[in-house]
């Protein structure tokens, strides 16, 4: 399991400074593994307790158990051991675990009981796989929505109510420029559904449900990285499932 994956199983566990904390180690993982306790506490402004409570929080027995750990993950970034089609094997099948801890009860009710459904994708990828996840819904008899643009967004948000669902797709779930239609919906009691890649984020912290896929970058020529986002039409595909089951059952 990665350190990504980690905080997606524990992230309602998780407080603010453990979420400052945890922003640093991702982007220093390296770093991380080699320092000690003090150290990483200068860094975040914070204090050897308040590290150890949130390694604890995360499983470890202790600091440094969490920094092999890490040593482990670093390492196995930096070997391209696996063929390209193990990765995408990989992505889906953490995606589809990470699947199993959501509360698919709750979610498809007010999938099943809104009114409009409304999909906004913040790249190409992620919009044309809610524009899939669309057309399918109309085989439901539900009535949804895929807006294509900010501007569109935007002119959209007085008639987005509390009687709707608002579904977002992203991959890193901090695009500024969503994080203000975000707040709106948030004092609007509107229901929001991310879709975001494993790890925490703006739009999984401030979302009613949070899915989430797995995405491992790999290099090809010229060490160009590639992220696909396989996972993420996986994620859509579930939900709909979930969706149908749920309205035959009803």
């Amino acid at each position: 399991m990665t350190l990504e994956e980690l905080i997606t199983d524990h992230q309602k566990k998780l407080g603010d400074l453990d979420k400052v904390i945890l922003r640093y180690v991702l982007n220093n993982k390296e770093v991380v593994s080699q320092i000690s306790i003090t150290d990483l506490a200068k860094a975040t402004y914070t204090s050897k307790s308040t590290i150890l409570r949130l390694v604890r929080k995360l499983g470890f027995a202790g600091f440094s158990e969490f920094k092999y750990f890490l040593k482990a993950s670093v390492k196995k970034e930096k070997a391209p051991t696996e063929m390209f089609s193990e990765l995408q094997l990989a992505d889906i099948i953490q995606t589809i675990k990470g699947l199993e801890h959501v509360e698919w009860e709750a979610l498809t009710d007010h999938l099943r009981n809104a009114s409009t459904i409304y999909c906004y994708g913040t790249g190409f990828a992620q919009r044309k796989a809610l524009d899939e996840f669309a057309k399918n819904l109309l085989q439901l008899g539900k009535r949804a929505l895929t807006i294509p643009n900010k501007t569109e967004l935007d002119m959209a948000m007085e008639m987005i109510t509390k009687d709707d669902v608002v579904i977002i797709a992203s991959l890193s779930g901090e695009t500024e420029n969503i994080k203000e239609n975000l707040f709106m919906w948030t004092l609007k009691n509107v229901p929001v559904m991310s879709i975001t890649r494993f790890g925490e984020n703006t739009f999984a912290n401030h979302s009613d449900f949070a899915l989430h896929y797995k995405v491992t970058p790999f290099s090809v020529f010229k060490e160009k990285k590639v992220e696909s986002l396989v996972a993420l039409a996986v994620v859509v595909d579930y939900i709909f499932r979930k969706l149908t089951e749920s309205m035959l059952e009803k």
